[in-house]
């Protein structure tokens, strides 16, 4: 791995012998090798040019000026470059690290596995032997009873500074990385010397031990940015929000902890700039859950804000991600923290009723103000948007119908941000991505069958009335959205007419109504006329739900729907003789019915459906009719479903001599 990404990289080590390496002393040696060659050919020139008187002279000078000429030779090849092409140095090859190695399926060399036993095998053995000197140390300590909470103390403060002054020293010789962690190992024990100097053994008080703990990690946060280094920023934020847990004894009040966690996760988010930094957004919204679920678990105060305090942390945590975060969090980050509010939510919503309503509205709208400004916020990498347009709006709901006092306001209370869902779309609607509107429809509509359930749940007429009116008004809506989300809206609110209206026809007294002319039956009809209608206002549109809801769908959902409807009718009306007969001519009736809607229409399915019906009605009449005491009753159910199938039969006959004649 290379030295950015090693935090026990050290640049003043010695590096690794590795192939490039070979390749550049291979050329500096062939250039040598040249070099000497042609020294060689001009001693021998200079030797047969020599004169016979002068040669005794000369031999015995000779050899000494050419081996200081070859000595210069060879050190001039030493500090040469190897050569090119052309003469010209070649460009510098980019040293492989042993990740690249090892993602590139090369072996280990030996030499680069000494490195990692030196850089890593070393260190690590050298930290348990100190470690277990230190232990001898203590143990000797405590058996002659040296080790006092004041000698605890002080040693630690003395192991926190030796600690820093190390990574100050490796800092400066060009180890940032190795420094760092050894400054945040500083940072750790100083927590530890807090928390023995305060609430363990009191010898300073609490608010001077978490002082201390602040002004390190102050510290340390400006020297991580001085040198745009995440890892001692991330140490730097986590330690100064764990400083409220280990310098104090438990007490205090949850606005006290709120307050100072959101004074440093707002400072954090103001100083940390880098978009690359995930770990430290990960340290925020991780710091942010572990404040609003410790203050959860505080008594609620009894002050105005005591339920909301948490909802209101978290509100106040994401509108400073969206005022001070860097363009690339103010998407996620603040969506993550209004997450975090749930739990605000949860934690109050006992309490939140017995608190003035307008104080519990003031502070739902101002969150649900947030919240539909983190919605608002474009990026291009937006991830889990259409969940986020879906569930973070209830937060801010919950607030608010927590407080309401009946099920009349609750419906008015979802009815409200059944319109803030409403506009949010409305803003939306066109813009290049039509996700993003077509989630704000899906909630609207959502938060629209809330509302309706609120005000009508105890008038089953009105609640499947209003519930198919609403599923009719959001395919209007939703005829020429591109997204197919709104479709699911449509699908949610109507079917939710239909299953409840069959609810209500299952409720009713056996043989002791009259087919279709009770409530039940109204119900029943609302809820089909909802279908058919919401159904052909899709079909007239161009959007994604007439594409994602053809018309086979729509209209064997609505033709499924009657015949169940008719079925729930039949099965139990007037006496059981009748019920048995009437059932069994109707399923017959629906099948030969289908089968001509489906010839009618061009629908396969349909046609395919009511023949499957129409056997069903036979079978059924085979088994179930011979227990029709009357006589009568039996022998017209054989004749209807006879006639019945007789005529199905005929149609199949009619398509074949149709196709033949084709």
């Amino acid at each position: 791995m290379s030295p950015v990404d090693d935090p026990l990289g050290d640049s003043d080590r010695s590096r690794s012998y590795t192939s490039s390496d070979a390749r550049a002393s291979d050329d500096r040696l062939a250039a040598l090798e040249q070099r000497v060659a042609a020294l060689s050919d001009e001693i021998a020139v200079l030797r047969e040019t020599s004169s016979s008187g002068t040669q005794g002279a000369q031999s015995a000078s000779t050899p000494v000026a050419a081996s200081a000429f070859v000595s210069a030779a060879v050190a001039a090849g030493l500090r040469q470059p190897p050569t090119g092409t052309g003469g010209s140095p070649p460009p510098p090859r980019r040293r492989e690290s042993f990740s690249d190695r090892l993602h590139s399926a090369a072996t280990i060399r030996g030499d680069e596995l000494e490195s990692l036993v030196g850089r890593y095998g070393t260190l690590a053995l050298a930290a348990l032997v100190i470690l277990m000197a230190v232990g001898a140390v203590i143990k000797m300590a405590v058996q002659h009873g040296l080790l006092t909470p004041e000698v605890r103390v002080v040693a630690g403060v003395i192991v926190a500074v030796l600690l820093a002054t190390a990574g100050f020293i490796f800092r400066r010789r060009g180890a940032v990385r190795y420094g760092g962690v050894l400054l945040a190992l500083s940072l750790a024990v100083i927590d530890l010397v807090a928390w023995g100097a305060g609430p363990r053994f009191h010898l300073v008080p609490t608010s001077v031990a978490l002082v201390a703990v602040d002004v390190v990690a102050v510290t340390l946060a400006a020297l991580a940015l001085h040198d745009e280094s995440e890892f001692l920023f991330v140490v730097a934020v986590a330690g100064a929000l764990s400083s409220p847990f280990v310098t104090t004894n438990g007490g205090g009040t949850a606005l006290a902890l709120l307050l100072y966690g959101g004074f440093v996760l707002a400072g954090a988010l103001r100083a940390a700039r880098d978009p690359e930094w995930a770990r430290a957004v990960a340290v925020l919204v991780i710091g942010a859950l572990v404040y609003a679920l410790a203050a959860a678990a505080l008594p609620i105060s009894a002050e105005w804000y005591g339920p909301y305090l948490v909802v209101l942390f978290g509100g106040a945590c994401a509108a400073a991600a969206l005022l001070f975060g860097a363009p690339e969090w103010r998407s996620e980050l603040p969506r993550a923290y209004l997450a975090i509010t749930g739990v605000g939510v949860l934690a109050g919503w006992d309490a939140v009723g017995g608190r003035p309503f307008t104080v519990t509205l003031g502070v739902a709208l101002g969150l649900a103000g947030v919240t539909y400004a983190a919605l608002r916020v474009r990026h291009e990498k937006l991830r889990l948007f259409t969940a986020s347009a879906l569930v973070l709006p209830l937060v801010s709901l919950g607030v608010a119908y927590a407080g309401a006092a009946t099920t009349r306001v609750q419906g008015a209370v979802c009815a409200l941000w059944t319109v803030f869902a409403l506009a949010a779309w409305r803003v939306e609607r066109g813009s290049a991505d039509d996700e993003r509107a077509g989630a704000h429809l899906l909630a609207a509509t959502i938060l629209g069958c809330s509302a309706v359930t609120a005000w009508f749940w105890d008038m089953p007429l009105p609640f499947v009335a209003g519930l198919a009116l609403w599923g009719v008004i959001v395919a209007g809506l939703c005829r020429n959205e591109l997204s197919v989300l709104p479709s699911m809206g449509v699908a949610l609110a109507t079917g939710a007419a239909a299953l409840f209206s069959i609810d209500q026809l299952i409720s009713r007294s056996a043989y002791s109504y009259t087919p279709f002319v009770t409530r039940s039956s109204a119900s029943a009809l609302c809820a089909a006329l909802g279908i058919g209608i919401a159904g052909a206002l899709i079909g007239r549109g161009n959007g994604g739900a007439a594409t994602f809801a053809d018309r086979p769908v729509r209209l064997g959902v609505l033709i499924g729907f009657l015949i169940v409807w008719g079925r729930m009718e039949m099965a139990q009306a007037f006496n059981h003789d009748l019920a048995s007969f009437l059932l069994t001519s109707y399923y017959a009736a629906c099948g030969v019915g289908s089968i001509v809607a489906g010839r009618q229409l061009g629908i396969g399915r349909v046609r395919v459906a009511g023949l499957a019906l129409a056997l069903y009605a036979a079978f059924k009449a085979l088994v179930e009719v011979t227990d029709i005491g009357s006589l009568l009753l039996r022998v017209g159910a054989y004749a209807a479903v006879g006639m019945f199938l007789l005529g199905a039969g005929y149609l199949y006959r009619e398509e074949q001599v149709a196709g033949d004649l084709g």
